[in-house]
C-alpha cells in the first residue's frame, strides 16, 4: 500500500495526507466535516511495484513507456494530485493529440482516479461557483471551459495539439505538464510550443514563506521536483514516427539517477531491518534536502511491460491467454513492450508519416456546446463547510460514450457518402473507411477509420461494428459506396467465398447487411490490378504525383494497425507485395498478426483503386430499418 500525501519532507514510502472531509456526513459543528473514515488519518490507495517505483523516485522529468494494463492512467491521477496539493494557485497543462482524445478518453479516466483518491468535492470542470469563495489562480484562464479547477487555486488546462489549433499554450506560465498517449503527439510541436511555457507563475517572497510553511515546500525549483515538472506516458508505438518521443531516453541523467536509487535503497533497507532508524532518517532535514535536490535535477525514462502488473491482470493465466490470442508481433509490442520494426524498402516505399497522415480538426466548441449541462451538488467552501451550489459542467459519462461513435469526428463530411472496402477471409475480416474530399485545395482521399472482426461473427459482425460507430452519419446521410473486385464474387470452391451460393457471396453479404441497417448502398466493382500497377499507383499518390492524394488519420484509435502494416509491408521479386505472413500458420492457427499483416493493406488498396477508377454503379437504396437497428448501443 502506498500513501499519497502533501508534504515532500517525508520518507518516499511514508508519504501521508489527512483524510479529506466527507461532505455528505459533514456538520457545521464538527469543524467543517473533517471526518476520518479510515480511522488512521491516512488515505490509502494501492500501487503495484512499477507505479510505486516511479512514484518514489519522484524525478522532475519522467517518461513512462508502459505496456497495456500497466496502470498508466491511474498513475497520472496520482501525479496530478501531487502537483495540485504542492503547487497552490499555479497552472498545469494537460496535453493531448486532439480535443476528442482529451475529453472522451484521457480526462474522464484521470478524474475517476482523482475521485477515488477522495478529492471528488474539491474540483470543478470549468470555473468554480463564486459562492464557494475558492482560491483563484495567480493567472486566471481566459477560457475556463477547458480547465479543471481545484479549491486551492490550482488549475489544469487542457491543451490540444490538433492541426488547426496552433499556439494553444502561448501566453501561459505552466508549473507542470502531463501528456497521455504521447506516441500520438506531434513531438516536434510539443518541444517548440509547449515546453517553453514550463516556467511557473511568480510568487512574492512573503507569499512564498506562507506557502512553504503550509505545504512543506514551495515554488523553489531547486528543492521541489514537482515545480516545472513533466510526465509523459504512452504505450508502445506501432510506427517509427510514434516512437520519436522515445529518443528522450538518450537524455537521462544517469549519475543523478544512480544517487537517488542509492539513497532510496538505503532507506528501504532500514525500513526492513531497523524501522526506528528509518523514521529518523526520513525526518532528517539534510537527507530530505539532498534527496529533493537530486530529484529536481533528475530525468528518467521508464519502460514497463504488462508483467509488472500481472497480479491485477489475472496472473499467469492471463499472460498465457494473451500469448495464445495475440500473435507474435502484437504480443511483443503491447504486452512485452518491445519496439516495432520497419521494412527498409517496402511495397509502400513512398509513404511518409510526416506528409501522408493527418489529424482531424479540434472539436472543443462542439463538445462544449453539446455536452454541457446544469447540475446541483454539495461542495466544500473556503471554510470547509458543505455548500449547495448550481453550476454548469460537462457530462463526462456522455463524453465517454461519444468517444465510441463518430459524433466528435471533425474530419467527417456529412454531405459526402462514406466509402468502404473490405478484405474478407476465413479467420480475419477487416474494413477501411474513407471519404473523397477536397483537402488542401486538391482532390484527396481521407482514410478515417479501420475495423476488424475475428471468429464466427465474420462479415455481419464487421458491418454491425461499422454501423454502431457511424450511427450519427446514418441518421443524417446514410449513403455508403462499397468497393470490391472480382475475388469477392467467386464461388464456394475458391478461398474467397462463403458458400457456393449467389446470395452468400462476400459482396452480396456485405450489401444485404448494410441495407438491413438502413444504409443506401452503391456498389463499386473494379477489375483486379496486378502488383506492378498497384506499386506504381501508391508510389505516385503518396508522393503527390498522381490524383487523388491520400491521407491517413493518425489519431489514437482511428487507423493504428493500418499505419503499422503500411510501414512494415515488404516487397518480393521486384514489385510484388510480401504476403508470406498471411500464409504462415502459427500455433494458434492464425497466420501472422491478424491486424498488422497485409490483410488490412489489401482493403486499403481496394478503397484507393475503387476511388481512382471511379467504380460506382447504380445506387441501391436499402429498405426499412430492421428491428435490430434499434438495439445498437450508441448514445448519439
Amino acid at each position: 500500500m502506498s500513501r499519497v500525501g502533501t508534504n515532500l519532507n517525508k520518507s518516499s514510502d511514508l508519504l501521508e495526507a489527512r483524510m479529506l472531509p466527507n461532505v455528505e456526513q459533514a456538520k457545521a459543528g464538527d469543524g467543517g466535516g473533517e471526518i476520518d473514515l479510515a480511522g488512521d488519518g491516512v488515505h490509502k490507495i494501492y500501487m503495484h511495484r512499477g507505479q510505486l517505483e516511479v512514484y518514489n523516485f519522484g524525478a522532475r522529468n519522467t517518461k513512462i513507456r508502459g505496456a497495456r494494463g500497466f496502470g498508466k492512467t491511474s498513475y497520472i491521477g496520482v501525479h496530478m494530485m501531487k502537483c495540485v496539493l504542492g503547487l497552490p494557485r499555479q497552472m498545469g497543462g494537460f496535453v493531448g493529440a486532439s480535443a476528442k482524445q482529451l475529453y472522451t478518453r484521457t480526462m474522464p479516466n484521470a478524474l475517476k482516479v482523482v475521485e477515488q483518491l477522495g478529492f471528488g468535492k474539491f474540483f470543478f470542470l470549468g470555473q468554480p461557483p463564486a459562492k464557494l469563495h475558492w482560491v483563484m489562480p495567480l493567472a486566471r484562464p481566459r477560457v475556463w471551459e477547458n480547465c479543471v479547477s481545484f479549491s486551492n487555486g490550482y488549475v489544469w488546462q487542457m491543451l490540444s495539439m490538433a492541426v488547426n489549433v496552433l499556439g494553444s499554450a502561448n501566453g501561459l506560465n505552466l508549473a507542470a505538464l502531463v501528456g497521455d498517449e504521447t506516441k500520438y503527439l506531434p513531438w516536434k510541436r510539443v518541444k517548440e510550443e509547449v515546453l517553453p511555457t514550463l516556467r511557473g507563475d511568480f510568487i512574492p517572497a512573503s507569499a512564498r514563506k506562507t506557502e512553504v510553511k503550509k505545504w512543506g515546500f514551495g515554488t523553489n525549483s531547486k528543492i521541489n521536483p514537482y515545480y516545472c515538472s513533466q510526465l509523459w506516458v504512452s504505450d508502445a508505438g506501432l510506427t517509427q514516427r510514434q516512437c520519436e518521443w522515445e529518443k528522450e531516453k538518450d537524455f537521462e541523467t544517469k549519475d543523478i539517477n544512480r544517487q537517488i536509487a542509492q539513497m532510496l535503497a538505503e532507506l528501504k533497507y532500514l525500513e526492513k531491518h531497523s524501522p526506528k532508524m528509518a523514521v529518523k532518517l526520513a525526518q532528517n532535514d539534510n537527507y530530505l534536502r539532498k534527496l529533493n535536490e537530486l530529484r529536481s535535477q533528475a530525468e528518467v525514462f521508464w519502460q514497463f511491460s504488462s508483467i509488472d502488473n500481472i497480479s491485477l491482470l489475472g496472473g499467469e493465466e492471463w499472460l498465457r491467454s494473451m500469448k495464445r490470442e495475440l500473435p507474435d508481433l502484437m504480443f511483443r509490442l503491447q504486452i512485452l513492450g518491445q519496439l516495432p520494426g520497419k521494412a527498409s524498402d517496402g511495397f509502400y516505399c513512398q509513404f511518409s508519416e510526416e506528409l501522408n497522415t493527418y489529424v482531424s480538426a479540434d472539436c472543443t466548441d462542439y463538445i462544449l456546446d453539446k455536452f454541457s449541462k446544469k447540475e446541483k451538488g454539495r461542495y466544500l467552501d473556503a471554510q470547509r463547510y458543505p455548500t449547495d451550489v448550481e453550476y454548469l459542467t460537462l457530462d463526462m459519462k456522455e463524453l465517454e460514450l461519444a468517444g465510441e461513435n463518430c459524433s466528435c469526428d471533425q474530419d467527417l463530411d456529412y454531405g459526402e457518402p462514406l466509402r468502404i472496402a473490405i478484405d474478407a477471409g476465413h479467420e480475419m475480416n477487416c474494413m477501411v473507411v474513407g471519404q473523397a474530399v477536397n483537402y488542401h485545395g486538391k482532390p484527396s482521399v481521407l482514410v478515417m477509420k479501420e475495423f476488424f472482426v475475428k471468429g464466427s461473427t465474420r462479415l455481419r459482425g464487421l458491418v454491425r461494428m461499422f454501423t454502431e460507430y457511424y450511427k450519427p452519419f446514418l441518421r443524417r446521410n446514410g449513403e455508403v459506396i462499397y468497393y470490391y473486385n472480382q475475388t469477392s464474387k467467386q464461388g464456394g470452391a475458391t478461398a474467397y467465398a462463403v458458400e457456393d451460393s449467389e446470395s452468400m457471396r462476400f459482396d452480396n453479404v456485405v450489401t444485404q447487411e448494410l441495407e438491413s441497417y438502413g444504409w443506401k448502398v452503391t456498389r463499386g466493382e473494379f477489375s483486379v490490378w496486378r502488383h506492378e500497377r498497384k506499386w506504381q499507383l501508391f508510389c505516385d499518390v503518396f508522393s503527390f504525383l498522381a490524383s487523388p492524394s491520400v491521407y491517413i488519420n493518425s489519431e489514437n484509435g482511428r487507423c493504428p494497425y493500418l499505419l503499422c502494416a503500411i510501414t512494415s509491408a515488404g516487397i518480393l521479386n521486384g514489385f510484388k507485395k510480401d504476403k508470406s505472413r498471411e500464409k504462415y500458420k502459427s500455433e494458434d492457427g492464425v497466420g501472422g498478426d491478424p491486424r498488422t499483416r497485409t490483410d488490412i493493406t489489401d482493403a486499403f488498396d481496394d478503397l484507393i483503386i475503387g476511388i481512382k477508377e471511379g467504380a460506382e454503379g447504380n445506387k441501391k437504396v436499402g429498405g426499412r430499418l430492421r428491428h435490430k437497428f434499434k438495439n445498437l448501443i450508441v448514445p448519439r
